[in-house]
């Protein structure tokens, strides 16, 4: 029976959200799993308890969820602390956008035959992540060290990077499919995107590190950070920026300009769960199991070949900088997770180029419900053999 309520909804996604964490906490997976799959159970393509209207209207939870996920990211990123490894998040970002992009597009061009544009923005679209879950993991399993930095440190970059690479690429596609047209709009739209929301978030955090001198007490302090996550990404949605981009900013500037960013920052450790809960559910919810079994054979060669660029792309990135074997071996695991980003860029390419959408929807869509539940796991493997979580084990190995 379809729930329209929304104290219901919302007790029900509570309760059973938390049941479904605990369940999967005891088969050893993270808890997001839980949160995932108890979604999917309750969404319109299975027990529909969650309608999509009920879904729909609870837009304003996921809103919040990715912009506190976001700027919470983003203050882990004190430059200070990262410049040993800054020269390997940046190898790693850019070898690993460019080996998901060509193993994607070999495999869809050459093994399926796709067409060329198809299998060029499937590849630039394969190569999007989601922050969300390696954050909600790291928080888990209390994950701290040189390999937890890099896994955030990529997270925050490779969203930025994988915005400037799908413009290009989308350029090139609207030649293609224009006979040879390349526009110079089509280049300048996201870029423009990326510099409106840097600067948004710039704006935004030096506002919250004006506020904050002003409270001393951490209740008034939470309330501020809660707006400011709201109005950056109303702003950000209305002046059709990212608010992903606009809140990590945010959280980038008071990480590197207050003087103890984390008292700051940790503020919403008293409240991230149950916004963790209700956002990954809400997201399980959100995912068509029908569309899913309508494109599993390319669906499963896509999320396969988007794993070897994830892994091969990281490792190769990794290598090159120095970085510590645990980081090589390892870090690429941590990329699985695939959401957010991959649906604005699917509406993007809904309204560019409408004669192509429809193959390129299904297999995103599709793989968006696997590596929602897989994703998490990957993370989880990554981050315990790090070796830097609590139920850490082995030992650390580094480069010779």
């Amino acid at each position: 029976m379809p729930i329209y309520q929304q104290s219901l909804g919302i007790a029900l996604i509570l309760l059973f959200g938390l049941l479904g964490g605990k369940l999967a906490q005891k088969v050893k997976a993270p808890m997001v799993v839980g949160f995932i799959v108890v979604g999917l159970l309750m969404s319109p393509s299975l027990l529909h308890v969650i309608p999509e209207q009920l879904n729909d209207e609870f837009e304003l939870i996921k809103l919040f969820g990715l912009g506190m996920i976001a700027i919470t990211i983003g203050g882990e990123l004190e430059f200070h602390k990262l410049k040993e490894i800054i020269g390997s998040i940046a190898a790693i970002t850019i070898l690993q956008v460019i080996g998901t992009s060509v193993v994607v597009f070999c495999i869809m061009y050459f093994v399926f035959g796709l067409s060329l544009p198809v299998s060029l923005i499937l590849g630039a679209i394969a190569t999007a992540s989601a922050p969300a879950s390696p954050m909600a993991n790291v928080r888990e399993y209390q994950a701290k060290g040189p390999f937890t930095s890099t896994l955030l440190g990529v997270v925050a970059f490779l969203d930025a990077a994988c915005l400037i690479f799908f413009a290009i690429v989308m350029a090139v596609s609207g030649a293609l499919l224009r006979g040879g047209s390349l526009e110079v709009s089509s280049l300048l739209a996201p870029i423009m995107e990326i510099g409106g929301s840097l600067v948004l978030g710039a704006v935004s955090g030096l506002a919250i590190l004006f506020f904050a001198r002003f409270l001393d007490q951490k209740i008034h302090i939470l309330v501020l950070l809660i707006g400011f996550v709201l109005l950056n990404s109303g702003i950000a949605q209305v002046l059709h920026l990212s608010p992903l981009l606009t809140n990590m900013t945010s959280g980038i500037l008071i990480a590197n300009l207050h003087p103890t960013p984390a008292s700051l920052l940790h503020i919403f450790d008293d409240i991230d769960l149950p916004i963790y809960l209700a956002f990954f559910l809400l997201a399980g919810a959100s995912l068509r199991i029908d569309v899913l079994i309508e494109n599993w054979l390319i669906t499963a060669a896509y999320i396969v070949a988007r794993g070897i660029g994830k892994v091969g792309g990281t490792f190769l990135g990794a290598r090159l900088a120095g970085s510590d074997r645990t980081v090589q071996k390892y870090l690429g695991f941590g990329m699985f997770s695939k959401a957010g980003l991959t649906i604005g860029l699917l509406i993007i390419v809904q309204k560019t180029y409408p004669e192509i959408a429809p193959v390129i929807t299904a297999v995103e869509l599709a793989a968006v419900a696997v590596c929602s539940v897989i994703g998490p796991l990957g993370e989880r493997f990554a981050l315990i053999s790090s070796g830097e979580t609590r139920f850490g084990y082995g030992k650390k190995e580094v480069a010779n």
